[in-house]
Parts: structure tokens; sequence; C-alpha cells
């Protein structure tokens, strides 16, 4: 005869207990529960009229308590009337079970058979806001530079307000927020990797997640973005400036050559709010680079000489480089001076024959001849020039070129004499050709270039002497004379 159990389980479908004839619970059942997970233990005996209904009985316990519960199941445990329900989903999530034949020889006799029974799951998180959020733990990294590098890992449950994606979708960006206010307050945190993963839970067909674990790590921001620290549509940016310095030589000591630098800056960008990398580039990167150049380095003028922008469509991330060409706050106009001086001889030999039998025999008279030393320049300078007069009156020389003073290691140039008058005795400009070419260096789209003159010169002096008595002996050949 049946006996009335004052508990009763119904997993899902299956009853065990209470009014049940077939499966009743016998001895006292155990809950065990703490904040994230609850489990039940009971012992159910399986009573009845034969040894086919026995087998029969036995396989349907077993197989309905190796099921899953799936959303919006429930797990009801009764006690003298009194209910306890569980919906998973909403108050118990990934429910499992197992059931074990307990091998009790009291009971396994006749058409009876003992098991033991084990529900597990876990809970919710018991939140009075209902956000979901059951575990978090923030770890704080600081580079060398004291940058901060801060990563976030938790956990968020379903409730009753959504599963466990929904909840972390609405909370998550707020909660971590509050924990980067904590760490540092005057910072600016960006966002730059993000995972969760997801279980099975659902109803069959549509995954409702119960139990959500992510991970998030965010990087204090040391320098803008773009015209603000964090833009919306750039993510993980590097900004990295490299100052090129070339010194092949110059034929002035305190030549100080136009510099170089390469701008170089690489983000991702944020999918979410645009998928125009070239609009991004043309719109904020490109001015925040020059922006950030001449910030950085002060030039007098400058201009761009080489831009390299790569887009990467496959993964939304975009690499610039900017060559910027520039003269350094307080530096001089020449730029760049090249010069050279050689000597040029020629001389004139009066030869008389002798008309005698060696038809070689000649007299050999000193003719005239000419010393020249020419002069070959190239200087560049910032600003416009015009072309240098060498023979007329030099006022109208004026700027860095016209006043380089032409000296090299001690030897004087052709402007060393700065009057027209022609000198008696030792060098003066008999030619000297002049050019000029304007030239602008940079790119014109970024609105800044260098203006720059390269002069090329090529100036001849001649060298003279005071005529005077004839001092040495004319040359002759080895002839004999008559």
């Amino acid at each position: 005869m049946a006996i009335t159990n004052p508990i009763s389980i119904t997993y899902g479908s299956q009853e065990i207990g209470g009014a049940s004839a077939t499966y009743q619970i016998v001895g006292p059942y155990i809950i065990d529960k703490s904040y994230d997970a609850i489990r039940i233990v009971v012992d159910v005996v399986v009573v009845a009229a034969s040894f086919a209904g026995l087998q029969s009985a036995a396989e349907t316990l077993e197989d309905e308590f190796r099921k899953r519960l799936t959303d919006d199941d429930t797990l009801v445990i009764n006690v003298s009337g009194n209910s306890w329900t569980y919906t998973v989903g909403q108050d118990i999530l990934k429910v499992r079970s197992s059931i074990a034949k307990s091998g009790n020889p009291e009971i396994d006799r006749g058409y009876s058979r003992g098991y033991t029974i084990t529900i597990e799951g876990e809970l919710p998180a018991d939140d009075s806001n209902d956000s979901g959020l059951r575990d978090i733990e923030v770890l704080t990294d600081f580079t060398p530079s004291r940058q901060e590098i801060v990563t976030f890992r938790g956990a968020y449950t379903a409730t009753t307000s959504g599963d466990a994606k929904t909840r972390y979708e609405a909370d998550a960006d707020d909660t971590c927020e509050s924990y980067l206010d904590v760490i540092n307050s005057a910072a600016t945190f960006e966002l730059v990797d993000e995972t969760y993963t997801l279980d099975r839970e659902g109803d069959g067909s549509t995954p409702a997640p119960h139990v959500l674990n992510f991970t998030r790590q965010y990087v204090a921001l040391l320098a803008d973005q773009a015209s603000s620290t964090d833009d919306s549509q750039i993510r993980d940016h590097r900004v990295t400036f490299t100052d090129l310095g070339q010194h092949p030589g110059d034929s002035n000591a305190d030549a100080k050559r136009l510099r170089r630098v390469v701008g170089s800056y690489d983000c991702a960008i944020d999918i979410t709010e645009t998928t125009n990398l070239k609009a991004v580039y043309d719109s904020k990167i490109k001015d925040h680079v020059r922006e950030l150049f001449d910030s950085n380095f002060q030039p007098s003028v400058f201009g761009v000489e080489e831009e390299r922008a790569s887009y990467d469509e496959t993964s939304k991330r975009i690499s610039v480089s900017l060559q910027f060409i520039y003269q350094p706050s307080g530096g001089e106009a020449l730029v760049e001076i090249a010069q050279s001086v050689a000597y040029r001889e020629a001389r004139n030999i009066d030869y008389t024959a002798t008309h005698e039998d060696d038809e070689f025999a000649h007299f050999a008279d000193v003719g005239f001849a000419t010393l020249e030393r020419v002069w070959n320049r190239t200087a560049i300078a910032v600003g416009a020039e015009p072309p240098k007069l060498r023979i007329r009156e030099r006022a109208t020389n004026e700027g860095p070129i016209g006043r380089f003073t032409d000296t090299i290691r001690g030897q004087q140039g052709p402007d060393s004499n700065n009057t027209s008058e022609i000198q008696t005795e030792g060098w003066n400009v008999v030619a000297s050709t002049s050019q000029v070419t304007p030239r602008w260096l940079g790119d014109p789209a970024f609105g800044e270039q260098i203006e720059v003159t390269v002069l090329t010169e090529t100036v001849v002096e001649r060298f003279t002497t005071k005529p005077g008595n004839r001092t040495s002996t004319p040359i002759q050949s080895g002839a004999t004379t008559g």
C-alpha cells in the first residue's frame, strides 16, 4: 500500500516522492547551497508488482534523471505542502542530474530497487539591482612608463531580466568604468581587448546563455588619438616620431642642414562607428600627426616630403607614415654648401726655326702665361634669393648666400676682395656665371611648404703681376747658334 511521503521533488516532468507509489523517497534528503551553486541528494526506492514492471520503472527513472533541464523548465521541492520552485534560466542555471544504484541490500529485494539521485545547478547573481554580475576580478599592470593596463575577469548570469549575454551588454560598461574611476580618476581609459564565453543553454532551438565568463582589457591613453584624447572611431593607436639627421659634409664647418622627421601612426577602426578608413585618415589622422609634429619639434618652416597610408580592410586598421622636412627653430637660412677650387694654367712659348740640318732645332723664347683659379659652388638657402654679381659693384648681394664669405679652411674665395676695382697685382675676377633655381619643398595639399633657393656658380679669377725689367734669360733650345 502506497504511503504518502511529505517530501516530493519534481524534476522537469518527473515527480518522485509525495503520493507516488512507484518512486518513494526514503530517509532524509540533502540540500547543499552556496552563493553560486545548489546541490540536492535524495534516496529513492522503485517499487513494482513484477520484475517486468520493476525494469520498466527503473529505466524510466534512469532516463529522466540523466537529462538536462532547459530554459523555463522547473525544479520543484515540496515539503508538507510548502513549495520551492526554481525556474531554469531565472532562479537556477545549468541544471544537471545524475542517478546511481545505491546497492542497499535491505531495499534491493523482491520487486524494489534503491537509487541515489543527485541534482546540481548554479545560482544566479544575488544582486539587489539585478545586474547579473556574479564575480569580478581586477588586475592592474603598470608598464615601465607607468602606463596603466587594467584587466577585468568575471561572470554574468541570467536573471529574471534576461539571459547572461543580455545582462553583460547592459551592465559591463558601467561596472568597469566604476572600477577604473577608483584606479585612476584622472586617466582616460580605452577598451582594447574583449572576450567572453557562452554556454549551450537555451530552449533547444534558441540559445539563452545562463553564464557568461568575460575578460576585458583597458589601457590608459597617454597621447591624443585625434582632436580628442579618446576618439570613438579610433582604437589602440600608436604614434611615433623618428628624427633623421643627415650630415654628409659641407664646405662650411657651420652649415646646418634641413632635418627630416618620420611620423608614424597606427590604429584600429571601431567598425560599430564607421568602416570608411580613408575618411578617418583624411578628416582626423592626417592633421593630427602634423599638429603633433609642429608642437613637438617647433620648426621655423616645414613641409611634408613623403606620405604613405596603408588601409587594411580585412582587420580595419590604418598605418600611416609622413616624412617631414623642416628647419629647426633658430636655424640659419643657409642650409647646404658645396664648393671646390681648381687652378688652370696655360703658357705660350715662341719657337723660331734655325733652318739647320737638325729640323728640330729652334730658338725657344718666353711668350706669355695665364694662371686662373676656377671656383664652383652650389649653395641652398631658405627663402628667395637673386643671382649674385661678382664683377660689378656687389651692393645688391644681400641675403645669406650673398654674405657667404667663401672661406674654406683658410683658403680665400673670390669674394675676399669685396670691391669692383681691378687689382694690378694678384687675383681679379674675369668671368662669373651665377644661376638660381627657386624650389618649393613639401606637399602643397598639407598647406605647409618650404621655399628654398638653389644657387649654382662658376667664378673664374686670373692672376697677374706688374710688368718690369726682364730678370731671366730667354728659354732657348739646345741647338748651337752660329
